[in-house]
C-alpha cells in the first residue's frame, strides 16, 4: 500500500483530458490505485474515474501532480471563461442560445435578434485580436453547449475568412449572419439522433442530412434573410466533386458563401468535443486540411486558411501531451502538425510522443 503521507488531496474536477500521467492516481482515501502513471486522460476515462471513486469529489495524487493540476486544471476553465467574457464571446454565445431556443419552439428565426448578434460579432471582429477569438474557439468546451458554440464559432471563422479575402462590408455581414443561422435546421432533428454518442446508422445519417434543407426552409419562410444566406445554409455540405448534399452541386455551382462556410464548419467540428469524439488540436486539423483529408472542400480557400491560421497561433500558449504548457515559436508549413514550442525556456520540436493537445487561454 502506498504511504498516504506522500499523497495530497485534490478535487477530481481538476483532471483534464490530454494529461499524460507522470504519477499514479489513487482514490479519496489513498488505499486504491485508480489509474497508473503512463496513461493519458480522456473525457471518458475521467467520467469512469468518478464512478470508481464512489462519486467522491476528491482523489489522492503525488505533490508533483498536485502542482500540475493546480496550474492547468480547473483554473484553466476559469481563465477560458474570463477571456470569453472579455472578448464578447460569452454574450454572443448566450444570445445565440436564446435565439436557437426560439427557433426550436416556434420554428421561426427571430431576424432582429440574429441581426443584433451579427452586429456584435462584426464589432468584435474589428477590435479583437483574431488570436483571442481562435483561442475561444480552440479552447476546452462543454459538450452540451455544442450547437450554439458551433454557430458562434462558424460566424467568427466566416468573418475572418471574409476579411482575409478582402470582401466588402455587406458580404462580411452576410457571412457572419450565415454562420449564426446555417444550422438552425438541427433544432428539428430528434435529440436522440443529433446527440447520439455512437456511430450513426445509414438511416440516422439520412435524418441528420435533412438539417440543411430545414435550415433553408426556416430562413426562407422568415422572409428577411437575403437569398445568398438562405441558399448557403442549404448548400454548406455540398462538395466540389458533386458528392455532397442535398443537391449534389459541384465546383463553381456552389456559392462562395457556401464554400467558406464548409471550411468553417469542418474546422470547428474537428477542434470541438462532441458526445461521440474528443477534440483535436488545431495543428492536427490544419495538417488534415493541407493533405485534403476533408475531401470536397475548395482547395483554394483551404490553402488560404492553412496559410493565415498558423499566423494566429504563433506566440500562443498550448497544453502539451505531458501536461506542461509551452509557447508556439515556429510552425513549419511542411510539418504543420508539430510546431516548435518553447517549454520552460527550452525550445523543442514536437513530435508524435510530445505534441500539442489544445490551446491554453491567457486571461
Amino acid at each position: 500500500m502506498v504511504n498516504q503521507n506522500n499523497l495530497t488531496t485534490i478535487s477530481i474536477e481538476y483532471l483534464y483530458a490530454g494529461l499524460v500521467l507522470q504519477d499514479d492516481i489513487y482514490n479519496y482515501s489513498g488505499t486504491l490505485l485508480l489509474i497508473p502513471n503512463g496513461n493519458t486522460l480522456t473525457d471518458n476515462l475521467i467520467e469512469q474515474l468518478k464512478k470508481f471513486n464512489n462519486l467522491e469529489k476528491n482523489i489522492k495524487v503525488s505533490p508533483r501532480m498536485y502542482n500540475t493540476l493546480l496550474e492547468y486544471g480547473a483554473p484553466q476553465r476559469a481563465r477560458q471563461a474570463d477571456i470569453e467574457e472579455k472578448a464578447g464571446y460569452t454574450e454572443a454565445k448566450n444570445q445565440t442560445k436564446d435565439m436557437l431556443k426560439i427557433v426550436e419552439i416556434t420554428n421561426t428565426v427571430p431576424y432582429q435578434q440574429v441581426y443584433d448578434i451579427g452586429e456584435l460579432m462584426q464589432e468584435r471582429l474589428k477590435i479583437t485580436d483574431p488570436a483571442v477569438l481562435f483561442q475561444c474557439i480552440n479552447g476546452t468546451n462543454e459538450v452540451d453547449e455544442y450547437l450554439y458554440r458551433h454557430s458562434v464559432d462558424v460566424s467568427i471563422i466566416n468573418g475572418l475568412m471574409g476579411k482575409w479575402l478582402d470582401l466588402n462590408e455587406d458580404d462580411m455581414g452576410s457571412l457572419v449572419i450565415l454562420g449564426l443561422v446555417h444550422d438552425v435546421g438541427k433544432t428539428l432533428i430528434p435529440p436522440e439522433i443529433l446527440n447520439k454518442p455512437g456511430k450513426l446508422t445509414d438511416e440516422e445519417f439520412e435524418v441528420i442530412k435533412r438539417h440543411s434543407l430545414y435550415s433553408h426552409e426556416i430562413l426562407l419562410n422568415n422572409g428577411s434573410f437575403n437569398d445568398k444566406v438562405c441558399e448557403a445554409a442549404r448548400h454548406h455540405h455540398e462538395k466540389m466533386n458533386g458528392s455532397g448534399y442535398p443537391d449534389h452541386l459541384a465546383a463553381e455551382d456552389i456559392s462562395l458563401y457556401s464554400r467558406i462556410t464548409s471550411i468553417s464548419d469542418v474546422y470547428d467540428a474537428m477542434v470541438s468535443k462532441r458526445v461521440y469524439k474528443n477534440a483535436q488540436s488545431p495543428f492536427a486539423v490544419l495538417k488534415q486540411m493541407k493533405e485534403e483529408q476533408f475531401w470536397g472542400l475548395d482547395i483554394r480557400l483551404v490553402n488560404m486558411f492553412t496559410e493565415y491560421m498558423p499566423r494566429e497561433l504563433l506566440g500562443k500558449q498550448v497544453l502539451m501531451s505531458n501536461g506542461v504548457s509551452g509557447i508556439v515559436k515556429h510552425i513549419n508549413d511542411k510539418n504543420i502538425e508539430y510546431p516548435v514550442v518553447e517549454v520552460d525556456g527550452v525550445v523543442v520540436a514536437t513530435n508524435k510522443d510530445l505534441y500539442c493537445v489544445s490551446m491554453l487561454i491567457d486571461s
